[in-house]
C-alpha cells in the first residue's frame, strides 16, 4: 500500500498532523462543512491531500465520536452484528454510532470477542496435555 496519488501532485505534508492542523480543519469544516473533500485542503489552509482530511475528520475530529473504552452492551451489539455480516466493519460501524469501523475492527481483533476457543476440543485438550 501506498500513498494516494494525490499526495504524489504537489508537496504535500505526511505523517503525524499537528495540533494546528487539527484545528484549521476543525474550524473549517464547522463553519463551511466538507462538501467536497478535494477542495477542503485548500479552503482550510492545508498543505494535506483531501483524502487525507476527511480521514482525519471521520476517525479522530468529528464531534460525535466516542471516546474511550467500549460499553459491554456496545461489545454485544458488535458480536451479534458480525454474527449477521461477517467482517463488513462499515457496516457494523453504521449501526453504531459515534464508532468507526476501524476501532470496531480493532477492538475485535484485539479483544478476540470471536467465540473463544472450545475447552472440549482436541487442539486445546492436547496442548494443554490432556
Amino acid at each position: 500500500m501506498g500513498r494516494h496519488s494525490c499526495c504524489y501532485k504537489q508537496k504535500l505534508r505526511k505523517g503525524l498532523w499537528s495540533p494546528e492542523e487539527d484545528e484549521k480543519l476543525m474550524n473549517h469544516i464547522t463553519k463551511h462543512g466538507h462538501g467536497c473533500w478535494s477542495s477542503v485542503p485548500k479552503l482550510a489552509g492545508l498543505q494535506r491531500c483531501g483524502k487525507s482530511c476527511r480521514l482525519r475528520w471521520i476517525n479522530y475530529l468529528r464531534p460525535d465520536l466516542k471516546r474511550g473504552a467500549f460499553a459491554q452492551d456496545e461489545e454485544d451489539l458488535i458480536v451479534e452484528l458480525h454474527a449477521v455480516l461477517g467482517n463488513r466493519w462499515s457496516q457494523i460501524a453504521a449501526q453504531m454510532p459515534g464508532r468507526t469501523d476501524n476501532e470496531i475492527k480493532n477492538l475485535w481483533c484485539s479483544r478476540e470477542l470471536r467465540s473463544p476457543p472450545q475447552r472440549d476440543s482436541p487442539i486445546v485438550n492436547a496442548a494443554a496435555g490432556v
